[in-house]
């Protein structure tokens, strides 16, 4: 754990974090800097509400500021951390945080080798029983941070936290349709711990070669058609066109199929429906989960074998990193870095742009 000097030096440090950490790209936070104190501001956490939340954070071993408004008040930095999305890992482990975690939604779904050897060793848990939050535990834990996300709904487990007391912080990453708006909240969790500055520096350095990629794929001749997902259970969900999907393949020089669609969120369609598009597609990005080779596709539907673009073989998972366990790294650390998911997609699309080039996340099914 990290000793405090004293409380004029930790004041001091949240000033100079304020001052450097600017936005490289607008999200849906904000971070202002009090005297003695920061606010923190969310807003638009899930698609249709305008609810904000605000929290105060003050210097651990002072007291919490009076006459202010907020959700919750917390002393930072925190040392005992809760996360509730294994997106949230990176952010934590770039600042060199990660023995601040003390437990974790599900440890199955985790992919750092680093945060996994905790969890071997009894230093992190994991906090849900039955699918949802196990209550007991994670007072046990007495976190000082729980980091979380609502959806809107009844699957959303904060709720039962906020009953018990429990310090709840929600987040809106997810809900960011801009790559690096996304990867942005980094420099929200590092508020938590007074390390903004170094968060922002990182961001600053992954919208730099994020816009980079970008303008070297908006060079392209071509622009190849992609389409997204399979189905399941007779139903299809591919990305609105609006989403966070459809602008990383736009960005990446693609024709994304549902362009022309107005909506951020998933558009749940039939089979039918979906093939129609599906004929034209030159690409098709992550068919159906665990598929090892193209024949993995070809049973989902028999129909799936008269489609170019299986017969071309132009069909890619983003599983290439995956746990002993099962779980996928590009539903972890890819939100934070985004410049890696698009050079993947580049070199997907355009792989003359980028010759040799060494993929992260995404690999290709063979036969």
């Amino acid at each position: 754990m990290r000793r405090i000097v004293g409380i004029v030096i930790v004041v001091l440090q949240l000033s100079i974090s304020l001052v450097s950490a600017q936005p490289a790209q607008e999200a849906n936070f904000h971070i202002e800097q009090k005297s003695g104190y920061k606010v923190l501001t969310v807003s638009k956490l899930w698609p249709g509400t305008n609810a904000t939340r605000t929290y105060v954070l003050y210097p651990r071993g002072s007291q919490a500021p009076a006459g202010v408004k907020a959700d919750l008040f917390i002393q930072v930095p925190v040392q005992r951390v809760v996360l509730y999305s294994t997106t949230y890992i990176p952010a934590i482990e770039a600042i060199g945080e990660l023995d601040t975690v003390v437990g974790v939604d599900n440890t199955n779904y985790v992919y750092s080798p680093a945060l996994r050897a905790r969890i071997g060793a009894g230093k992190v848990v994991e906090t849900t029983k039955n699918w949802m939050p196990d209550i007991e535990r994670l007072i046990a834990l007495k976190p000082d941070v729980i980091f979380n996300f609502g959806v809107g709904n009844e699957w959303d487990t904060f709720p039962k936290m906020q009953e018990a007391g429990l310090p709840v912080v929600l987040l809106g990453e997810w809900n960011e349709q801009d790559p690096v708006a996304r990867a942005q909240w980094a420099v929200f969790i590092a508020a938590f711990f007074n390390k903004e500055a170094r968060a922002q520096e990182r961001v600053n350095a992954i919208a730099k070669a994020y816009n980079t990629l970008k303008r070297l794929a908006a060079g392209s001749a071509s622009r190849p058609r992609v389409l997204v997902n399979g189905p399941f259970q007779g139903v299809w969900t591919v990305s609105g066109g609006q989403s966070y999907m459809a602008r990383l393949i736009a960005d990446a020089g693609g024709d994304y199929l549902w362009a022309d669609n107005r909506e951020s969120g998933g558009l749940n369609l039939s089979i039918e429906a979906v093939f129609e598009r599906a004929l034209r597609a030159d690409v098709w990005l992550n068919p159906v989960y665990g598929a090892k080779r193209l024949a993995d596709v070809r049973a989902l539907d028999p129909r799936f074998s008269a489609l170019p673009v299986l017969q071309k073989g132009q069909v890619w998972t983003n599983e290439l990193r995956v746990s002993p366990g099962g779980s996928s790294d590009y539903f972890e650390s890819a939100v934070m870095n985004p410049h890696l998911v698009l050079e993947d997609m580049i070199a997907m699309f355009h792989p003359d742009l980028l010759p040799g080039h060494n993929f992260i996340y995404y690999r290709k099914l063979n036969e």
